[in-house]
């Protein structure tokens, strides 16, 4: 639908099973591009029991995946919140590639849920920030240079949150997410002369493994639900589905659709924008 073919694309955060990263690669892949993915290990450090009792491969898995639709894949170890380490990931995309056309950075982290007085040590803002925000401009930085010396533009997309407009319990991961905000315009100032579009995308919750209810999700899922059955159970005792007027959760695929669009030359004339996908929860700013 959106035409993507001759594209490259580099995801960050894909490792996960269920996760995000690994939706918006598939789909990527699937308008016809080829899809770099990467994760601070080729199995994640979110790998869970389920996922190898169900024979998950990881990032592997994801490169298998990209490549049984027909596209090239990669898959490549990076800790995002080192400089060095993302240079090194973006050059091996360029020999293998020869181009990155778009980055999307889904990796993050949500840190300590308690109020910012509380936070348990300076270490703790440091990780948060070194993942949440750093991260995201590490590589902004590295692949929009590749952007800039081929001339042909390029699509950065960064994940905020719904937490990065309107303060809630995680005040840490909140903090972070606002400068993903001002990172992406400050990044979309700059790089528009070079025709490179940098949006964000600001999440409601989503229902991936990695939610407080993912342990749960699976639970029913290994009693014979299906991923929708078990999502909508899980949540339907939360504040998350009555506070949100659409009545459910978004599920990675849904965003994935979202950051497609962004992706691609249907959104030329879009950038600096920090979008709403909240199922509604979030009507202004």
């Amino acid at each position: 639908m959106y035409e993507l073919q001759g594209k490259v694309a580099l995801v960050t955060g894909a490792a996960g099973k269920r996760g995000l990263g690994r939706a918006v690669a598939i789909r990527l892949a699937r308008e016809g591009a080829d899809v770099a993915v990467n994760d601070v290990s080729l199995f994640s450090v979110r790998y869970t029991d389920d996922d190898k009792i169900e024979g998950w491969q990881g990032l592997k898995s994801v490169e298998a995946e990209i490549r049984a639709l027909g596209r090239k894949g990669l898959a490549v170890e990076a800790d995002i919140s080192s400089r060095h380490k993302v240079e090194e990931m973006v050059e091996r995309c360029k020999e293998e590639f020869g181009r990155i056309d778009i980055l999307v950075n889904t990796a993050g982290i949500r840190g300590p849920d308690v109020p910012v007085l509380e936070v348990v040590s300076e270490e703790d803002w440091q990780k948060v920030m070194a993942i949440n925000v750093m991260g995201p401009y590490f590589c902004a930085k590295a692949v929009a240079k590749i952007m800039i010396a081929r001339g042909s533009g390029g699509k950065i997309i960064n994940f905020s949150s719904i937490a990065g407009k309107v303060m809630r319990a995680a005040a840490l991961y909140a903090i972070s997410k606002f400068e993903v905000i001002g990172l992406t315009q400050a990044l979309a100032l700059e790089l528009a002369p070079y025709r490179i579009n940098v949006n964000a995308i600001c999440p409601g919750p989503i229902a991936t493994e990695f939610t407080k209810f993912g342990a749960i999700i699976r639970s029913y899922m290994r009693d014979g639900m299906t991923s929708d059955e078990a999502t909508v159970k899980a949540f339907s005792q939360s504040t998350l589905i009555s506070d949100t007027p659409l009545g459910r959760i978004a599920q990675p695929e849904e965003v994935a659709g979202l950051v497609a669009f962004l992706a691609s030359s249907e959104s030329d004339y879009m950038t600096g924008q920090a979008i709403n996908f909240t199922g509604g929860k979030l009507m202004c700013h």
